[in-house]
């Protein structure tokens, strides 16, 4: 066992089980007098959660990753080529590469039992956005050893120092630089017909006129290319915002449920009052006619005892 094979079994288990996975490596290596090979897996770090979520998918689900990554190479031969109308075409697929492979992302890591939060997502589509823009970027997301999330807008170099666990010079030797792309069997043959009719050196004259027209050429691809990038950038930016206008109505919808659903807890506790309140009611109403009846008993039996008494007292004055 040597580190890289350490860092792989590693970084393809849970994240709870990070910490006694690694000392039991470490342990292993110890053990087969191995010291040095035991201090540097100890010294591995335990990766971002969308670093861990990306890995699951170059462990369980690489065709998920090897998708981005073929889709990122079309992409920049077609920003290598100026090919303006593939580079539309590619740009207005590339959102919904990206939202695909999140989602299986997330499936995943739900389904292995560490669910991703919105933090750990974002950092799983910006990483994967790197990847399409970066040839670095792609190897770095194939290793399964990613340790962080990745960022690149496409136009510099994704900075991937300390992003990869257990990294040989060769694995990531092709961090940063832009992919080295043939051409297609029908542009080369036509190129190379060209050269075919390309008049001699010696017949100056002649010659400068294709050269004028390959620079006409080159101008106008190059024109083209510029505006193919403007208006990638363009959608690129509007995807961006309708992301965040969505993010933020999803944010809305939940404040407002949590506060509907505060007010029909508090209308439940009134209804419980309410019949509670009404149940009380009743009873003193009974009682209320209970004492109203009870009233008029005693009011007839005072009226009554008053009359006897007047009686009685009338037959006293007339005796006397």
């Amino acid at each position: 066992m040597d580190l890289r094979d350490a860092a792989q079994q590693l970084y393809a288990v849970l994240p709870r089980e990070f910490t006694a996975q690694r000392t039991a490596l470490a342990r292993q290596a110890k053990e087969s007098g191995d010291k040095d090979l035991a201090k540097e897996i100890g010294s591995l770090p335990k990766p971002a959660a969308g670093a861990w979520a990306i890995n699951m998918l170059a462990v369980h689900q690489p065709e998920v990753i090897d998708g981005v990554v073929r889709f990122g190479a079309s992409l920049r031969t077609a920003q290598e080529e100026g090919d303006a109308e593939a580079l539309r075409e590619l740009g207005q697929q590339r959102q919904g590469q990206l939202t695909s492979a999140v989602h299986a992302a997330k499936d995943l890591a739900s389904g292995l039992g560490a669910p991703l939060s919105a933090a750990g997502a974002a950092d799983v589509e910006q990483t994967l956005r790197a990847a399409m823009a970066d040839a670095g970027a792609a190897a770095a997301v194939t290793t399964g050893r990613l340790v962080r999330a990745l960022s690149g807008s496409g136009f510099e170099s994704v900075d991937l120092t300390d992003a990869v666990a257990a990294t040989t010079p060769d694995e990531m030797s092709a961090a940063g630089e832009p992919p080295k792309v043939k051409l297609p069997a029908e542009p080369r043959a036509a190129r190379q017909s060209k050269k075919k009719q390309e008049p001699q050196p010696k017949e100056k004259a002649p010659a400068e006129t294709p050269t004028s027209l390959a620079e006409r050429r080159a101008q106008k691809r190059q024109a083209a290319l510029e505006e193919a990038r403007e208006e990638f950038e363009a959608a690129d930016q509007e995807a961006r915002e309708a992301e965040d206008a969505a993010s933020t109505a999803w944010n809305v919808v939940k404040e407002v449920a949590g506060r509907r659903s505060d007010v029909e807890a508090e209308i439940s506790e009134v209804k419980k009052r309410l019949a509670s309140l009404e149940a009380e009611l009743i009873g003193i109403t009974r009682d209320a006619e209970a004492a109203e009846s009870q009233k008029k008993l005693a009011v007839r039996a005072a009226t009554q005892a008053r009359r006897a008494a007047d009686q009685a007292r009338r037959r006293v004055e007339r005796l006397a």
